[in-house]
């Protein structure tokens, strides 16, 4: 009789165990079809480009270069150690770290503001999922590029009248069949008339990350470039 009812009470338990394990998996895939489709589209873009790697960056060190009209190229080199939010700004010879997810000061306050942007540049796609719900995003099919004028997907994101340095502004990301952002435009407190419109060129693949290298511009095929690139990752 014992044996009986420790056999019942073994098979309850499997039974419990497997119907948690099939609520679990059900409940994964209800919470797959609640997300909207520019949810999935924006998970796919942000993989494309290998989010999914990013868990394993310890640091990624990268220059932030513009070429100005005389010729001259104004550059910020910044080394980020994302698990602990720590930022290391290069100034000449001497180097300035600062958290932040601390309390920043005036300096690291307006140093931060500069990384913020440069980040933007670099890892976009990866703001899609670090920004969502900050944003209101719609998706165009067969729109055409403003640079290059070739046909993509177009997913404009406004973000919200608060909070981040440049709040209200919009973007659009025209974005290929392999969802690999190609071009994309920055529209100041979500005007019609674009500021800057971009042609991503040159990606690299680097710790498991595709980055592009050069935002090129129809007069400018070296606007704006990325050098310096490092990723260190926790993978041996």
């Amino acid at each position: 009789m014992k044996k009986h009812l420790y056999f019942s009470c073994c098979v309850a338990i499997v039974f419990a165990f497997s119907s948690c394990s099939t609520k679990t998996k059900e409940q994964s895939k209800v919470q797959e079809v609640q997300k909207s489709a520019v949810e999935l589209f924006t998970d796919k873009v942000a993989e494309a480009h290998g989010f999914k790697q990013w868990s394993e960056v310890e640091e990624i060190s990268f220059s932030f270069n513009v070429s100005r009209a005389n010729g001259n190229t104004f550059s910020r080199l910044w080394m980020w150690q994302p698990k602990s939010n720590t930022v290391g700004s290069i100034q000449d010879k001497d180097t300035i770290w600062y958290n932040r997810n601390q309390e920043l000061d005036s300096l690291e306050n307006r140093l931060n503001a500069g990384f913020t942007n440069d980040k933007f540049w670099l890892l976009t796609p990866f703001n899609l999922i670090w920004d969502r719900g900050n944003y209101k995003a719609t998706l165009s099919e067969n729109s055409s590029s403003p640079v290059e004028n070739k046909s993509y997907t177009k997913l404009t994101i406004v973000y919200g009248q608060e909070g981040g340095y440049t709040p209200g502004d919009a973007y659009d990301f025209y974005i290929d069949q392999d969802y690999i952002v190609r071009e994309w435009t920055f529209r100041r407190g979500n005007q019609t008339e674009p500021n800057i419109s971009s042609a991503c060129k040159d990606y690299i693949e680097i710790g498991g990350l595709r980055l592009a290298q050069n935002y090129a511009r129809a007069n400018n095929e070296r606007a704006l470039f990325f050098s310096d690139l490092k990723v260190e990752t926790s993978q041996k």
